[in-house]
């Protein structure tokens, strides 16, 4: 116990030495200890605001910020996606604009080439079903778009009037690999629709003045051969641009249908298989073939006819006999591709020259008509037009209807009444005029006026046309011109019975004129009328002019 006590006093006293010596740091201890106490009542109240307030907050934010950067993700994504494709992508875009080059060069089949490549990435990328993504929906409208433009300009292909047969080819191919039209045969009218339209473009100018010089019935010499030489230009035109689009069509169409069949038809084929598709290839052949053969007649009747038939009554006869060889030529051409149309110039040129000869045939009447014709109008029932002109009918007959040396004596034809029996007018030459009409100045001149017609009907006289003729020059030439001289006859014969004769001198002047003008009308009827009947019908025609000959009046 002592030395506890000791120990317990030697404690004592240290404690207080130690605290008279280190009171600054009990001192110093005191307000540290003060100062941790308030720090931790500080830090327990800011964990709790952290804890109660604070970290729910940055939870709840956390929690949203996903959902507000997931559309940033996205479009990160999707523009590195590009960055990644961004060659892919720009080769796919320049499609429309490589195939519009194509086009606008004419590199047809590199064109064709990437509308179908363009094609096989739209079906790869897109499932069956799922729509192909915006941007190759966009690529292919625009490939459609440029697919458009090369449909217009191989059609416009078509419509240029001097493309040859390998351009119009290739074209015709390039519209099958295009596969829009529905059929060949809907290939072959656009064809024929086109080439029509350039035909009807290198016609029109020619046709154009055809058809104003047509509209004048009435044409001279001159303008009559600058018609026939516009009718042989349109002509070769017609024949160039015909022929061209029938041997284009047969060669683009017809020839590759008949190999086609040919090959679908072979033996080569196995046995099991049905012969559903030669059935097809075969009737689209014969559609082929019968749009050809429309097409032709189409531009034989629209063409060609329309312009031909109303300007040839308008030529003369010796403008006639070229323009049939041209048509003849045109027709034996055409004939090697089916189109022999001889027949159509038969009645076409038969019924030209018939209008032609006719027309001539009343000219030439109604100028010998008007040499005896009364003229109605004056009030002097004694005058008359003669070459046109107002002519007295007391004219001595002597001045003008004989020549002076025949009118003492004016020659008539020997028939059986006269004391003498000759052969008769019959059995002369036919082309060659009896020597008695020299006598009569006007009949002469009637004779070769008629003769001039005659000889150029030899140079084209269709036999078809014979009747026809025969009974114009008998009905409309020699009736009426020997009614115009009957007419004359009774004419100077009532003047000379109304005026009378006060001497014998003066009565055998009237005979002689009496003896003249019954002469002119006995050579009309007796020499004349029946020269002029077997000059046409024996002289050009070579036919026997008897009872047996119905053409005129007999």
């Amino acid at each position: 116990p002592t030395a506890l006590q000791t120990q317990s006093h030697h404690l004592t006293s240290s404690l207080t030495s130690l605290t008279h010596t280190s009171y600054p740091t009990f001192l110093s201890l005191h307000h540290t200890t003060n100062a941790l106490t308030t720090s931790l009542t500080s830090l327990s109240a800011s964990l709790d605001l952290l804890l109660n307030t604070s970290v729910p907050a940055l939870e709840e934010c956390a929690a949203g910020w996903k959902d507000r950067t997931d559309t940033v993700l996205k479009d990160r994504g999707k523009a590195r996606v590009v960055l990644e494709q961004h060659e892919k992508i720009r080769d796919l875009l320049e499609i429309p604009l490589l195939i519009d080059t194509c086009v606008r060069n004419g590199y047809f089949a590199e064109a064709l080439s990437l509308v179908s490549h363009a094609k096989t990435l739209a079906a790869n990328a897109s499932s069956s079903d799922k729509a192909p993504p915006l941007i190759l929906a966009s690529v292919l409208s625009e490939v459609h778009h440029s697919i458009m433009q090369m449909l217009l300009s191989l059609l416009s292909t078509l419509y240029e009037p001097n493309r040859k047969l390998p351009a119009l080819w290739k074209a015709v191919n390039f519209l099958r690999k295009l596969d829009v039209f529905g059929s060949e045969e809907q290939i072959s009218l656009a064809f024929l629709v086109g080439r029509e339209s350039c035909l009807k473009s290198t016609l029109e100018p020619c046709g154009s003045d055809i058809s104003r010089m047509s509209q004048h019935r009435e044409l001279d010499d001159r303008e009559k051969e600058d018609l026939a030489r516009y009718l042989k230009k349109y002509i070769d035109q017609w024949r160039e641009g015909v022929y061209d689009i029938i041997t284009q069509y047969s060669t683009i169409f017809l020839e590759k249908s008949s190999t086609s069949s040919t090959l679908q038809q072979s033996p080569t084929k196995p046995s099991n298989v049905k012969l559903i598709e030669p059935l097809t290839s075969n009737q689209e052949t014969i559609r082929l073939h019968t749009l050809i053969a429309t097409y032709a007649s189409r531009a034989l009747t629209t063409h060609l006819l329309p312009i031909v038939s109303p300007c040839l009554p308008l030529l003369s006869l010796s403008l006639l006999p070229s323009l049939l060889t041209q048509l003849t030529y045109c027709s034996t051409a055409f004939a090697r591709v089916g189109l022999d149309f001889r027949g159509i110039l038969s009645s076409l040129f038969s019924h030209a020259v018939a209008e032609v000869v006719s027309h001539d045939l009343r000219i030439v009447g109604q100028k010998f008509i008007s040499r005896f014709k009364l003229n109605s109008g004056s009030r002097d029932p004694n005058t008359k037009h003669v070459n046109g002109n107002t002519k007295s009918i007391s004219e001595k007959p002597s001045e003008w209807l004989v020549t002076p040396s025949a009118v003492s004596s004016p020659p008539v034809p020997i028939t059986p009444a006269t004391a003498t029996f000759s052969p008769t007018i019959t059995e002369s030459p036919p082309h060659i005029p009896p020597q008695i009409l020299a006598s009569y100045p006007p009949l002469a001149e009637h004779t070769n006026a008629l003769l001039g017609v005659l000889n150029a009907l030899r140079l084209l006289a269709p036999t078809s046309i014979l009747r026809t003729l025969s009974r114009v020059l008998d009905e409309e030439v020699l009736s009426l011109g020997g009614q115009a001289l009957i007419a004359y006859v009774k004419a100077f014969r009532s003047e000379n019975k109304a005026t009378g004769s006060d001497s014998d001198e003066r009565a055998e002047a009237e005979e002689k004129e009496q003896r003249i003008v019954m002469s002119v009308g006995q050579v009309y009827f007796s020499v004349f009328v029946p020269f002029m009947r077997r000059a046409l019908v024996e002289g050009v025609y070579g036919t026997k002019l008897d009872s047996t000959f119905d053409g005129g009046d007999g």
